[in-house]
């Protein structure tokens, strides 16, 4: 069957647009090693001039390849870039607010929910560049021994999350490593008779906290630049980190995270950083709004929930998901629900942290903000290592899912059903919609 390809493609490692003629192909021969912009260890990236009537290229000491690479940073893509319309989603937030948690347990779920209620396949599109978070996914829910305590490593400002590009000789630039997830209609689904046409790539980052802070993104380490290129922008928000919010839990949880001494940040001034490199990248006015959405996910919900009231009062339900299978073949996501509770969410925040609701609807076009349990228990202190960690038994996430199928619900309405019909101009487009296929 022969594979349509878009006009043209965005390299997730560098953000680099090109025409699918222009991508390198990875050489398989043993001897062709040392890429001039990567390790004297990585195979030589090259452009093919012969292939085999199978479609693969044939590098330069004659030994066939199927690995491509980015025309302009060298770094290794999969197919489907050049096939698929791509969403890229980054995330934000302070140190210790629960980021890498909070993903590892979303493409968890999601894996799971969207084929239950949705009949929707979540995978990952190259397994070895999603190998990070599939690790933290296996620690914390694949877990064979279920009385075990355990805590996911910290993002760092450098290392495997990042990959090194030499643009100039001798000079490295750190780019952000890419999580890549093919979204795409199961057999079953009432669309999934051309899943070809449907299929998307969703492409997330996670950086280290420490990098949304001012001054931390540079020239050479522009691990950030992504927040420019995304389509949705996340923020955690992390309410142990607040004082207000840590004085109103004072006596309704006895979570560890909020003991006396734990770390405090301004996060608002986290948003408005962001805000700041979005402009700049994108070469938008100091004044101007961000024409993107942004989700403010407030993490921990387990601790903080009891402080969230409906209109009436009555504590909000912020733990059954906002969304159920419709009919067979089709899953519905409540957007009115997700909005409403976010309208409640931003009545609490302009109660407690007025601040963060400022800093985020001065800076963004379009602001939902989500409650968010990545684990939905506390976690216990370890007195071998004197880290927090999560008993394995309890975890139990809470709305993980949401922003995601938010998102889909909102472009991909062939794949979601929602009780909102309407578009809505303030939440975008894929930056590869052109390219889609409308049949």
């Amino acid at each position: 069957m022969s594979r349509k390809l878009k006009s043209s493609a965005v390299c997730p490692h560098c953000w680099h647009r090109f025409r699918p003629d222009q991508t390198l192909w990875v050489a398989a021969h043993p001897e062709l090693l040392g890429d001039r912009l990567l390790t004297p260890e990585d195979p030589v990236r090259f452009l093919p001039s012969r292939f085999t009537p199978a479609g693969e290229a044939i590098d330069p000491s004659g030994s066939k390849t199927r690995r491509l690479a980015c025309p302009n940073c060298h770094l290794e893509i999969p197919q489907l870039v050049l096939e698929c319309p791509m969403v890229i989603m980054s995330l934000a937030g302070s140190p210790s607010s629960g980021k890498s948690y909070f993903l590892a347990s979303a493409m968890w779920k999601l894996r799971e929910e969207l084929a239950r209620h949705f009949s929707v396949a979540f995978t990952d599109t190259d397994p070895a560049m999603n190998r990070a978070i599939t690790n933290n996914e296996g620690q914390l829910f694949l877990n064979e021994d279920q009385s075990a305590s355990v805590a996911i490593d910290k993002t760092e400002m450098e290392g495997a999350q990042y990959n090194s590009v030499q643009f100039d000789p001798g000079v490295a630039t750190m780019l952000a490593h890419p999580f890549i997830f093919t979204v795409r209609p199961s057999r079953d689904h009432v669309n999934g008779h051309a899943p070809h046409r449907l299929t998307q790539l969703f492409t997330l980052y996670d950086n280290a906290g420490e990098h949304f802070f001012p001054g931390a993104d540079t020239a050479r380490a522009p691990g950030t630049q992504h927040l420019a290129k995304a389509q949705v922008l996340m923020f955690v928000f992390d309410p142990t980190q607040d004082v207000r919010f840590r004085q109103r839990l004072a006596g309704v949880s006895g979570d560890p995270q909020l003991a006396p001494g734990a770390k405090t940040t301004r996060q608002d001034q986290l948003i408005v950083e962001m805000a700041r490199r979005v402009r700049i990248h994108a070469g938008l006015a100091p004044q101007d709004r961000v024409p993107k959405p942004l989700f403010v996910i407030l993490s921990k919900s387990d601790i903080w929930a009891p402080l969230l009231k409906d209109e009436d009062g009555t504590p909000m339900d912020i733990t059954t998901p906002p969304y159920a299978r419709e009919r067979a073949g089709l899953g519905r996501m409540s957007i009115k629900r997700v909005d409403r509770t976010s309208d409640r969410i931003r009545t609490l925040l302009c109660e407690v942290a007025p601040e963060l609701v400022s800093a985020a609807e001065d800076a963004f076009e379009r602001v939902i903000f989500i409650p968010v349990s990545a684990i939905g228990t506390s976690p216990v202190l370890d007195p071998a290592s004197g880290l927090l960690k999560v008993p394995v038994a309890r975890i139990a996430p809470r709305w993980v899912t949401v922003p995601f199928i938010y998102t889909l619900a909102r472009w991909s309405t062939h794949l979601v059903s929602s009780d909102k019909s309407e578009g809505d101009a303030s939440f975008g487009t894929p930056s590869d919609s052109a390219d889609m296929d409308p049949s």
